[in-house]
């Protein structure tokens, strides 16, 4: 597979806090690829320094094949930005915003197509400001992508956002995924990695704790299948099978029984033994 990220040994430094400490990951092109952790764990900042918004301290770093730092203007003419604290022109509608994105870049197809990707289309004269949130953030998707970009970096996408417009714009980078981009994905949202992404690094103080396909981590680091009764734990199992003879066997007994299988929440909590809530602060 193309590498179309190349980070190794990053490091960045604020004064005497060390933000980064000598990570290294590849991405590939077409993949979902997630940096997730809580806040303050180095996710923005590794991230801006990929989009050459900030200065590695020392380190490689390399996008399509272009060097960071050095290679910063080529680099930005070929990805695509969506940032945490996005906004966009309030009074102008959203396909204005899309269309002043487009002639910046001197885009000359039409944008009808890209408005519709995204399911704004019907939307398409509502002013800005006149949004709910989760359509704020497709305007601001579709603002990134209108250029066509081989890479989009999406930092914590879905912040805010009520579970339904959250699971709609998972629905809206699933279908980025199928037209042939790469996503660099970062959330404070285990869940979220989980049902996105490729292949996972979980970052924590700066340092990657665990990488790897989503599967693979849960197998590794999951802690196997749990089968509760009530509220206690009656086992661990480390395949469905087992667990599923187990919770039959309570079933046959006339308890009750469930069977939970692990997940990205169960990995975190082992590697790290701290969880993270919902506005991404550990517990």
């Amino acid at each position: 597979m193309k590498k179309v990220i190349e980070v190794e040994h990053l490091v960045k430094f604020y004064g005497n806090l060390r933000a980064v400490n000598d990570i290294s990951f590849d991405v590939y092109a077409g993949e979902i690829f997630t940096l997730v952790g809580p806040n303050g764990a180095g996710k923005t900042t590794t991230t801006e320094i990929i989009e050459c918004i900030k200065t590695p301290t020392s380190g490689i770093v390399k996008v399509l094949g272009m060097t960071v730092p050095g290679d910063e203007e080529k680099i930005k003419r070929r990805i695509g930005v969506i940032p945490q604290e996005f906004n966009a022109f309030e009074r102008l509608t959203v396909r204005e915003n899309v269309k002043l994105i487009a002639d910046i870049y001197g885009v000359n197809e039409d944008i009808r197509r890209y408005l519709e990707m995204l399911g704004l289309w019907e939307s398409r004269d509502k002013k800005f400001r006149t949004l709910s949130g989760g359509m704020k953030r497709r305007v601001g998707i579709c603002m990134a992508v209108v250029s066509n970009p081989e890479i989009l970096f999406l930092d914590e996408p879905t912040t805010g956002l009520d579970p339904e417009a959250r699971r709609e714009t998972w629905d809206v980078i699933r279908k980025l995924k199928k037209s042939g981009k790469t996503i660099f994905l970062t959330t404070h949202y285990m869940e979220e990695a989980e049902k996105l992404s490729d292949r996972v690094a979980m970052i924590m103080n700066g340092r990657i704790v665990a990488i790897g396909k989503v599967k693979e981590l849960i197998e590794k680091h999951g802690g196997g299948f749990k089968v509760v009764s009530g509220e206690k734990v009656v086992g661990m199992f480390a395949t469905r099978r087992e667990a599923a003879r187990c919770a039959l066997q309570l079933y046959e007994q006339d308890k009750e029984a469930e069977m939970i299988e692990p997940s990205m929440d169960d990995v975190f909590l082992n590697l790290v033994h701290k969880k993270i809530n919902e506005r991404g602060e550990l517990l």
